[in-house]
């Protein structure tokens, strides 16, 4: 009989390196703290790829730029939303649809953080967007994890007959507790097997 403790790991325990598929030529990379804050989600993340040597630092800050106001009556507004832009523009140049004039107005600047594109159809890290490498579609929903650390501690979780919980302190915190009901149920158990030896190959 195998049994498995749960060891009150929570899922930034595996975090600290994510496996991912490198945005630029798809192959595996990975997303890793850089350590500079002792807490985990305050901490700034490097993504990067041996095979094509992309890299990405910290999430871009851009900014959208706004001109929604009045030129020469009360009755015509102009309005304007800028596209994605590097820097902060501190005035803008628009032509009044009234009196045709090209006036300067000082727009409202909203910062937009810039990660990758979304993709509701793939799992994703939380820093970058960036696609998990490791991830399968399964019962309506995704298996998936962070690395290998994080593949064993799920392959002993699931090979186990004998299942101890062990929140001490942790309440319902730990990763375990949290997993969905199709990693928990028996009739799963060899698929999801089949799945984590074929991302340890």
């Amino acid at each position: 009989m195998e049994r498995f403790q749960d060891e009150n790991k929570w899922l930034g325990s595996f975090g600290d390196i994510i496996n991912v598929k490198c945005p630029q030529c798809a192959s595996q990379a990975v997303v890793k703290r850089t350590f500079e804050s002792q807490w985990y989600y305050n901490d700034k993340r490097i993504l990067e790829c041996k095979n094509c040597y992309y890299s990405l630092k910290e999430v871009a800050v851009k900014y959208k730029a706004f001109v929604d106001t009045y030129c020469c009556n009360n009755e015509d507004k102009i309005k304007f939303e800028s596209q994605l832009l590097n820097e902060k523009p501190d005035k803008i140049k628009l032509k009044c649809p009234v009196c045709k004039e090209v006036k300067e107005f000082k727009p409202k600047i909203e910062e937009v953080s810039f990660a990758l594109n979304s993709d509701t159809a793939t799992v994703r890290e939380g820093f970058f967007n960036a696609e998990l490498w490791y991830q399968k579609g399964f019962d309506k929903t995704f298996f998936w994890a962070y690395n290998l650390e994080h593949i064993n501690y799920l392959e002993r979780y699931i090979k186990a007959d004998l299942r101890e919980r062990n929140n001490n302190g942790s309440y319902n915190g730990t990763m375990i507790s949290r997993l969905p009901k199709f990693v928990k149920e028996a009739k799963n158990r060899e698929k999801l097997l089949k799945i984590l030896e074929k991302w340890k190959k």
